[in-house]
């Protein structure tokens, strides 16, 4: 397989948009060995702002394109802001829930009715202008606009996570100050202790295999870290293990491997 440099590469010419892209100064892998299990497959990466470093862990799958499932609540949250529907934080959209559902709420519960008539009342043709203003993975918003992220056609890498993170870390996607702010806010404090994990989560079904994200912002003093976790894992193997919580664990792991490099 190309390595990660090579990867990275084609991806970033391939989704130029006139704006500085981010930097590659050099990639490293980590080893996450002892995290491995006959039960699910995963790949973390991590990147790091102030040096341009890259380490890694399985590059086989860092490439490898799947359902963005709940992690599209990231740009859903973006697009809902720029479009007017969102206000700010604290907007509700479900009228007849019997829970005052703000979009923080949904946002860190991943309430899956909230993002689903945010879409609707962004509608198809707004959804699809950002979605590939945003350069966001294969950009398919198809065939249902209330399921396209779910059980549609958008696919995503970890790669690609990462530099749509990018983009938002550096205020790349022509959006008003406040949305990108608005959006940071509700981001979930995961971890503490040296780091900081801000992350979102995301669990799907994609051939036969259960889909798990972890992706978002992290930091460590005064250095600043993008990081994406992808898990896989045959269909058999559901509520054999906590494949919830086992996303966030690699990913904690990783960052301790970082730490005590």
């Amino acid at each position: 397989m190309r390595n990660l440099i090579t990867i990275l590469f084609l991806i970033l010419v391939a989704s130029g948009c006139g704006l500085p892209q981010f930097k590659v100064e050099k990639s490293v892998s980590m080893d996450l060995t002892k995290e491995k299990n006959d039960m699910f497959d995963f790949a973390v990466v991590i990147y790091d702002m102030q040096t341009k470093q890259y380490v890694y862990f399985n590059d086989s799958l860092v490439a490898v394109p799947f359902s963005p499932a709940s992690t599209f609540k990231i740009p859903n949250t973006l697009i809902g802001l720029e479009t007017g529907v969102l206000k700010d934080s604290t907007t509700k959209l479900l009228a007849d829930s019997m829970a005052p559902i703000t979009l923080q709420y949904a946002f860190r519960h991943s309430i899956v009715p909230y993002y689903q008539e945010l879409a609707r009342r962004v509608g198809e043709k707004d959804m699809q202008s950002y979605v590939k203003r945003f350069h966001y993975g294969n950009e398919k918003v198809s065939p249902e606009l209330t399921t396209f992220w779910l059980n549609g056609d958008l696919r995503i890498s970890a790669l690609q996570q990462m530099e749509f993170l990018y983009k938002i870390e550096k205020r790349q996607l022509g959006l008003r100050p406040e949305s990108y702010q608005t959006l940071m806010d509700i981001f979930e404090l995961r971890v503490d202790q040296p780091f900081h994990l801000y992350g979102k989560t995301g669990w799907g079904f994609q051939d036969g295999k259960d889909i798990g994200w972890f992706v978002g912002f992290a930091n460590w003093g005064k250095s600043r870290y993008l990081f994406a976790t992808i898990m896989t894992s045959p269909e058999g193997n559901y509520g054999k293990f906590d494949f919830g919580n086992k996303r966030i664990d690699v990913t904690k792991a990783a960052f301790q491997a970082l730490y005590k490099r």
